[in-house]
């Protein structure tokens, strides 16, 4: 008898299970393959903000069970077509990609599920001048482009930190214009270098693109580039550390190479490395004896790349100053030292202390290293003997017992 109940039971709750199911199926209003929802009205209160080749459109969702997000589509002045969405959980849209200022049409669409549209409402916006005009106008102030040693440089401002090309043209012998170099940037400031150039004048064209293909004018410019050679081009061996006292010695692990400072190889070559231990304490010096007197110009440092310390890390240098002389006091005092110029290092990604390199930084820092400029190499007099101090490193030190990784020094300038 008690197996016969215990079957009714269980019958019994089978049934109301397959009627909970099939109540709930029939409740379900979700989204579905073949769902299709009702239309939505347009959206309402529509204000705008204008903005560097763009404009924000703000604007009030309709009351709509089955909306999903607000659409606008528009034609950029060069004949492209784009389309901007927002969710549902914002009521912003940004218009963007106009290469030139003005009023322009925006087509803005409630949608639904199923890709039910609303009735379109068309709103103007007013765009102001385009990131690339505004950045090409700031070229062309003051002295933003000035001949150089070995070339040229061009200082922007790019404030909106829009994605910008700036390119260089350079007239040949035969009075054609040819690429001669670019730089890609979304940076809100930096400087443009041309270098390997001979000296004397040369005719230049400067522009910037945008990656809509949108083009500033050309700004036309003839300057005088300064001659400039690599000062351990030729007898690097020839290069000497002074090993002033007080200066921090080689480190000496077996990997270390004492000439691995000028010896052409920032890749795989022997790695210069400080000392670590033994009382020597930031600020470190290091003395290099030229073997001639040399005008500096620009260097170039590479870091190791190839240690997570060495880029942007606890051994690369960070805050570092050069000093000059023809005579250093032999006591490794700096009352013989002539201050040229100080440095300080910084990451193209922004970022600061203790973030760990990306890859893209490492394969620049490998492939480019860091380029220091002297600010004026005309005000010094040529020295033999340089002399670098160095008061911090990556890791935000100014303190303690450190190493510093130098894989290659280059400097330039005039013999």
């Amino acid at each position: 008898m008690k197996q016969i109940i215990h079957k009714k039971l269980l019958m019994l709750f089978g049934v109301i299970m397959s009627i909970s199911l099939i109540s709930g199926c029939k409740e379900d209003v979700g989204i579905t393959v073949n769902r299709i929802g009702q239309k939505p009205p347009p959206v309402t209160n529509i204000r705008t903000t204008s903005i560097s080749g763009g404009a924000y459109i703000k604007y009030d969702l309709p009351l709509a069970e089955d909306l999903r997000y607000v659409k606008a589509t528009y034609k950029l002045d060069n004949g492209i077509e784009r389309e901007a969405k927002s969710s549902i959980y914002k009521n912003e849209l940004l218009v963007d990609g106009f290469g030139e200022e003005g009023m322009y049409d925006i087509e803005l669409t409630a949608v639904a599920v199923g890709e039910v549209e609303s009735e379109p409402v068309t709103v103007k916006v007013n765009v102001l001048t385009p990131p690339h005009k505004v950045v090409f106008e700031k070229l062309k102030e003051g002295d933003n482009i000035q001949a150089t040693f070995g070339g040229i440089n061009l200082k922007y401002v790019n404030e909106t930190n829009a994605d910008i090309v700036i390119r260089v043209l350079r007239k040949d012998s035969l009075g054609n214009w040819q690429q001669a170099s670019s730089e890609y940037t979304s940076l809100d400031s930096g400087v443009v270098r041309m270098r390997g150039l001979k000296a004397g004048e040369a005719e230049f064209g400067v522009f910037v693109e945008d990656r809509w293909d949108h083009f500033s004018d050309t700004l036309k410019v003839t300057l005088t580039p300064l001659e400039e050679v690599p000062l351990l081009d030729d007898g690097r061996y020839a290069y000497r550390l002074l090993d002033l006292p007080g200066d921090v010695p080689v480190n000496s692990a077996s990997w270390v190479d004492k000439n691995g400072i000028w010896d052409d190889d920032y890749t795989s070559g022997g790695r210069f490395y400080t000392q670590t231990n033994e009382g020597y304490e930031l600020p470190l010096s290091l003395t290099i004896d030229l073997n001639t007197p040399a005008l500096l110009s620009r260097m170039i440092y590479w870091t190791w790349w190839g240690s997570s310390s060495g880029t942007y890390g606890a051994t690369h240098m960070y805050d570092f100053a050069v000093y000059g002389s023809n005579d250093p006091n032999p006591d490794g005092s700096w009352d013989s030292w002539t201050f040229i110029d100080r440095f300080l290092s910084i990451r193209p990604s922004g970022l600061g202390f203790g973030v760990s390199a990306s890859e893209e930084e490492v394969e620049n820092l490998k492939e480019n290293g860091e380029t220091y400029e002297f600010s004026d190499p005309l005000a010094f007099p040529k020295f033999r003997y340089i002399r670098l101090r160095i008061y911090a490193n990556w890791s935000g030190r100014y303190s303690g017992e450190v190493g510093t990784y130098i894989s290659e020094l280059d400097l330039f300038g005039q013999r």
